[in-house]
């Protein structure tokens, strides 16, 4: 696995700022694009969605969404404050468990049946993407299911835009297109283990 750098990563201190700013920073529990996207989100994976991992869970509001399907979630983030948001969101639920981890560096052990990558994998270097996907292709149980979900518009503070980010994937997984949506604003790819 590629060593990485502080550079290769939107730096934790941004999403602290925003997480300290507001508890929901990008009105995810509010907006009917990010509802809309959610709903969506939900209808490309499997009813039950077993051992379950979310990548980049935030300050929790597509968890709570997620976490009836799953036999259990966990949630990881690397903002301390936003961990601690989603937290609070879910604190009674026994299936959810979170931790914080430097993604793909601290990749949590599989098998999961279900890996979700939603909107965190653009603020990666294209070298770490590659290396995260190589962690999360081994942490994926046999038959079990990778769904990605990315912002397509770019922004100057990032090297990657959606489009990037699902073009690296799809040349280079193990895995196998299952189903695709495009969007104007977002990309949704689910990927399954052979």
């Amino acid at each position: 696995m590629s060593t990485s750098t502080d550079d290769d990563r939107a730096p934790v201190e941004h999403f602290e700022r925003l997480a300290h700013q507001s508890e929901d920073p990008w009105n995810y529990a509010t907006s009917p694009y990010e509802q809309a996207k959610y709903r969506t989100t939900l209808d490309y994976l499997p009813a039950r969605t077993g051992r379950t991992l979310e990548l980049g869970c935030s300050v929790g509001v597509f968890t709570a969404m997620l976490a009836p399907r799953a036999s259990s979630l966990l949630a990881v983030d690397f903002s301390p404050t936003a961990l601690k948001r989603a937290r609070e969101r879910l604190d009674r639920d026994p299936r959810v468990e979170f931790e914080r981890r430097r993604l793909p560096e601290e990749m949590p052990d599989g098998p999961f049946d279900t890996i979700l990558c939603t909107e965190i994998l653009y603020y990666w270097s294209p070298d770490l993407v590659r290396d995260g996907l190589r962690r999360i292709e081994a942490a994926l149980a046999p038959g079990g299911t990778l769904l990605v979900v990315s912002w397509r518009h770019g922004d100057p503070r990032r090297e990657l835009n959606g489009d990037d980010v699902h073009a690296i994937v799809d040349a280079e997984t193990h895995l196998r297109l299952d189903a695709s949506r495009t969007t104007p604003d977002y990309l949704l790819d689910r990927w399954v283990a052979r």
